[in-house]
């Protein structure tokens, strides 16, 4: 195979920031997260492991790259 044709995968994981329901706060979270993720100003709970994708508990307001 030519060099030209080789494909280069693309990762499908991204960092992500999620603002927190209660407080409105910015938080920059990993899309895959292994442990529970809590808001840094008021503690609630923001994003929870599910094997792959996380569980988003509040709403995204843009990916970073």
């Amino acid at each position: 195979m030519k060099k030209g044709h080789i494909l280069i995968p693309k990762p499908r994981s991204k960092f992500q920031k999620v603002q927190c329901k209660e407080c409105s706060a910015e938080n920059v979270l990993f899309s895959h997260v292994t442990s529970t993720v809590t808001c840094k100003s008021c503690g609630n709970v923001i994003a929870e492991p599910t094997g792959s994708i996380a569980k988003i508990n509040g709403t995204i307001s843009g990916v970073l790259e």
